[in-house]
Parts: structure tokens; C-alpha cells; sequence
């Protein structure tokens, strides 16, 4: 292979490890087993190997009608996971109900999304390497099993010992992927075409770059220790905080 098939192939793998990664998040911050956190790997592990078959039978113009679709089912699942991550918050914040066991699938569970990305990484990888469908099947598969359980276990340990592993720690991290996913087809394409756009060079005054930077950061801080004061002094009252409750 050529130097640009060689990054090429690194970026897709790359990208392979990225969805692994969000699926990891969805598994680690709910409340889920070990045992049921392999299952999901495990499924993504089944359905690499299947796609990767899928690859030498599905026809050229139905991969290009399933790529003309990617957009709406983007925004889709996009939508679900800001509706769902706001929902998972209020009802653990509001009345302690916790609803990780069914929203963090929006995150975890094979999506329309995840499962073209996934078709893709096999297609590319198939054209660019001399590997047998069944090896990049099970090499993908391999990819998603490790990235899945190592970031599931990663993050809820973590999560565990900073006593943030709730409902509402899922919702947030599902708010951010939902925005991420919305922002992504208007930011990337306007990225692109700036790009080419010549833009005349204006000096950087990094000094006060610094400045702005630190006082958004102060004010993130304080932020957060008068709410961390505001709990403290629930707590004090008799008042029951679930949030910190793992």
C-alpha cells in the first residue's frame, strides 16, 4: 500500500475506535453489569463480521442511496439523544427515577449511524488493504470489543471514585453528542468551504487570549463551587441529594 493508503487505512480505523468509544460512554455511565456491558460488545463484535459480508454482495447505487440517507437518519438520532438526555436528567434530578437502563441505547446500541459508519470503515478497508472480507470483519469486530469494554469499564470507574456515576451524568454526555451530531453537518461543510476561501492575515493578540480564557475559566469554577456549596447546605437540612448518588 502507499503512504496515503496507509493514513487512509489509520483513519478509518481511527474512526472505528471513536464510535467504540461513544458506545463505551452510554454502557459506563449507566446502570449496567459487566456482564451486560460484554453483550453489547459482543454485538457490535457479530455485527462487524456481517457488515463486512455484506460488503461484496450489497450493490454499488444501494450504498449510494444508503449514503443519501445519512443526513436525515443523522439528525434523527441526533434529535433523540438531546430529547432523551434532557428527560434522563429532570427524572433523576426531579424525582429520582433513573432511566439509564433504556435511554443510554440511544448512545450504545447499533444505530442507522453507526451501522453505515461501520459498512464504510469495511467497504474502504477492503479497497485499500488485500485482506479477506471475513479478516477486516473480524479486525473491526476486535476494534469495537476492546474499544467498547475498555471505555465502559474506564468511565465508570472513574465515574465511581469522583461519585458521578448517575442518570444525570449519562444525560449530559448524551446532550453533548446530541449537539455534537446537530452541529456537525452545518459546521463541517461550512469548515470545508472556507477552507477554500482565502482569508487575509490579522494579528493575534495571544495576551489577551490568555486573559479571556482565564476568566471564563474563573467563572466556570466559581460556578461550580457555589453550587457545590448550595448542595452542601441541602445536604445539611436534611434535604436528599441524588445527584451524588452513584
Amino acid at each position: 500500500m502507499t503512504e496515503i493508503s496507509n493514513l487512509i487505512t489509520l483513519g478509518v480505523i481511527t474512526g472505528v475506535a471513536i464510535l467504540a468509544l461513544k458506545t463505551g460512554l452510554g454502557c459506563g455511565f449507566a446502570n449496567l453489569r459487566r456482564r451486560e456491558i460484554v453483550y453489547v460488545a459482543l454485538i457490535y463484535f457479530i455485527t462487524s463480521i456481517i457488515l463486512s459480508y455484506l460488503v461484496g454482495v450489497i450493490a454499488l447505487d444501494v450504498t449510494q442511496n444508503i449514503l443519501a440517507m445519512g443526513v436525515t437518519m443523522h439528525l434523527i438520532i441526533a434529535t433523540g439523544l438531546v430529547y432523551f438526555g434532557i428527560r434522563t436528567k429532570r427524572e433523576w434530578l426531579s424525582h429520582g427515577n433513573d432511566l439509564s437502563r433504556r435511554t443510554f441505547l440511544w448512545l450504545s446500541v447499533p444505530c442507522p449511524v453507526c451501522l453505515t459508519a461501520t459498512f464504510l470503515a469495511c467497504l474502504m478497508l477492503s479497497q485499500l488493504t488485500r485482506i479477506s472480507n471475513l479478516r477486516i470483519g473480524i479486525l473491526v469486530g476486535v476494534i469495537f470489543f476492546i474499544g467498547v469494554c475498555l471505555s465502559s469499564f474506564t468511565s465508570s470507574s472513574i465515574a465511581s471514585v469522583l461519585k458521578i456515576k448517575n442518570p444525570s451524568t449519562l444525560g449530559t454526555v448524551m446532550l453533548f453528542f446530541g449537539l455534537f451530531y446537530l452541529l456537525s453537518p452545518l459546521i463541517i461543510p461550512a469548515y470545508i468551504q472556507a477552507k477554500s476561501i482565502p482569508i487575509p492575515e490579522f494579528p493575534v493578540d495571544y495576551h489577551k487570549i490568555s486573559l479571556s480564557f482565564s476568566v471564563m475559566t474563573l467563572l466556570i469554577v466559581l460556578g461550580f463551587l457555589v453550587d457545590k456549596y448550595k448542595r452542601m447546605k441541602s445536604e445539611k437540612g436534611g434535604k436528599k441529594w441524588t445527584q451524588l448518588q452513584g
